[in-house]
């Protein structure tokens, strides 16, 4: 099941309009109705939403050990999601940012969206990207890796990459494919308009 999940980042970044489900999460909730979107659930503690949340929202305290992502991120994949498209979860505060990119390890089912980005994890094995003309592509270990990259200005054979080296960041596409494979480790991929 596809999800989308718009949570309360600054950014304004056109929605998908085709989901098997949608949850808002907190100010989320706002840019759904702006985008004449109806959620089929709403969660959060609403800190970041001005208004009165509506009656059926799932209400939690806004003193608690989790985000309000990391609630919807559960509740969606209790509700069966195998991809969630997450939105407005990059951009905003910094420590956030790196909080929701740190959730997917736990959540490698979910794609963040930003504007003019898209991030995820890979684990091992060959992956193909299509050519999307003024982005770069960018390829970072999480923590150590071993990849190849080709189809790129900078290719890379059975090579070892560190978190601590930016050696695989603002690659460039030389084939309709680019294509990578890794090895070992985790890779946080990164799609990033020029």
């Amino acid at each position: 099941m596809n999800v989308l999940i718009v949570a309360a980042s600054p950014e304004v970044i056109p929605l998908p309009r085709h989901a098997d489900y949608v949850i808002g999460v907190d100010g989320g909730y706002q840019r759904l109705l702006d985008e004449g979107i109806e959620p089929d659930v709403v969660v959060g503690d609403f800190d970041s939403f001005v208004g009165k949340p509506p009656q059926e929202a799932l209400r939690y305290p806004s003193e608690k050990d989790v985000t309000d992502l990391e609630i919807a991120l559960q509740l969606a994949r209790e509700r069966g999601a195998t991809r969630m498209h997450v939105y407005g979860a990059l951009g905003g505060r910094i420590d956030m940012t790196f909080a929701n990119v740190g959730l997917l390890e736990k959540y490698p089912e979910m794609v963040l969206h930003g504007n003019g980005q898209t991030v995820y994890l890979v684990k091992a094995g060959d992956y193909s990207f299509s050519k999307k003309e003024g982005y770069y592509l960018s390829f970072i270990p999480w923590k150590t890796a071993t990849i190849s990259i080709d189809g790129v200005k900078y290719p890379l054979e059975h090579h070892d990459i560190k978190s601590e080296e930016a050696l695989t960041i603002s690659n460039e596409w030389t084939e309709a494919f680019a294509r990578l494979t890794v090895h070992r480790g985790i890779v946080l991929v990164m799609v990033v308009k020029k």
